[in-house]
């Protein structure tokens, strides 16, 4: 049964109380193993603490909750759900069947194919597919994706100075405070030719396209079909998930499955609640954008 507002509460109570259960769990399920540190990326030569992933979180959600404004919901509350609901359940199935292909991939023993492929192929994957998916499936009264992308770009001053302290707390616990794990240095990263191409390769591929796929395309039809916290829980999980066949925590991905599935709801998907409730709150796909850019690519600029 629908809401006034097209939204179904029974679907979107089990989304919530199955999300809350997964972000309670995980961490749980790597104190009880003894995991409390764990590689937050697959090269990471150092661990970053159980703590220093959740309260730089943490601290950036209250800062977000207490500061205004809070900005519209982007899509219409329109009676006819179908075409939005098409373009979510095609949005879920990218996010969710890439990388399982690409775990299996990595399992069946062909990881270096995996790390090839991973930035190649993302903005084909991420970014060309889904624009014409959604231009496809949408109907007549949703808007053009071509059109939405203009919110994501706020005209209001309020918007672009509000998340700068919520981001600016984030980075320095993750990266700086005593919290974050060693900076690294340039003996990992000899060739600064390498480190610029990379850098540069991470930002447009991480940072800004998996912002724009999974924030402003993916959770704001999540957010219009279930509700705002149903959809950043859900669409945290699917991020958390695109990490799964490059953030391994052990030689062999299925004997390591479930403590790589838990590390990756601790550090991606708890990032993604911090990024998707920025998203949410200020509608400035630059905040979370920033954040992203904080987390992967401030140490290497800090070196």
């Amino acid at each position: 049964m629908t809401g006034k507002t097209g939204i179904r509460p029974d679907a979107a109570r089990g989304i919530l109380i199955g999300g809350l259960v997964v972000f309670i769990a995980a961490p749980a399920l790597l104190l009880v193993t003894g995991h409390d540190t764990i590689k937050p990326s697959s090269d990471s030569e150092s661990g970053l603490s159980l703590w220093g992933a959740l309260i730089p979180v943490l601290a950036g959600l209250l800062l977000v909750r207490g500061i205004p404004p809070k900005a519209p919901v982007l899509l219409p509350e329109t009676t006819d759900r179908r075409g939005l609901g098409r373009q979510a359940t095609a949005l879920v199935l990218i996010a969710f069947g890439w990388p399982l292909a690409l775990f299996l991939v990595a399992a069946a023993g062909y990881q270096a194919l995996v790390r090839d492929v991973w930035a190649l192929a993302k903005p084909l994957v991420f970014l060309v597919l889904p624009l014409v998916l959604l231009r496809t499936l949408r109907d007549r009264g949703e808007p053009d994706p071509f059109r939405l992308r203009a919110a994501w770009w706020p005209r209001r001053s309020r918007q672009w100075l509000a998340p700068i302290p919520a981001v600016l707390v984030f980075g320095w616990l993750y990266v700086l405070s005593p919290l974050a794990p060693p900076l690294p240095s340039t003996e990992d990263y000899p060739d600064p030719v390498y480190l610029a191409v990379g850098a540069t390769l991470t930002f447009f591929t991480a940072n800004v396209l998996e912002e724009v796929f999974f924030r402003g395309m993916l959770q704001t039809r999540l957010e219009a079909l279930f509700g705002r916290w149903p959809g950043i829980l859900l669409a945290s999980l699917l991020f958390a998930w695109l990490h799964l066949a490059t953030h391994g925590q052990s030689g062999s991905p299925w004997s390591g499955l479930p403590l790589t599935l838990g590390a990756i709801v601790v550090f991606q998907g708890m990032f993604g609640v911090f990024t998707g409730y920025l998203w949410s709150r200020y509608r400035n796909l630059v905040a979370p954008i920033a954040a992203h850019t904080a987390m992967n690519t401030l140490p290497l600029l800090l070196m």
